[in-house]
């Protein structure tokens, strides 16, 4: 695979995944994103550099953070809307 769209999308994935906490996990699209990136790559055997590494594990904790900032939402709104 061309190293360039590489490291294009390690970047990608990493910025959803900052989106996704920074909307405080209203929309989990950004950290699911952010963390299907790297499975793809894993699944695909694409050799990664150090940089788009970095990235790629940058993406998956905040994705992940995004994802419970998510389940924190749904449950503020229960206990406020019931």
């Amino acid at each position: 695979m061309n190293n360039e769209i590489v490291l294009k999308l390690s970047k990608f994935a990493m910025i959803m995944s900052i989106l996704g906490v920074c909307t405080l996990g209203i929309c989990p699209a950004f950290g699911i994103m952010g963390i299907v990136v790297g499975l793809v790559f894993r699944n695909k055997g694409v050799q990664l550099n150090a940089e788009c590494k970095k990235k790629i594990k940058i993406s998956y904790i905040l994705g992940a953070v995004s994802l419970l900032l998510f389940a924190v939402d749904i449950a503020l709104a229960y206990i406020f809307l019931v």
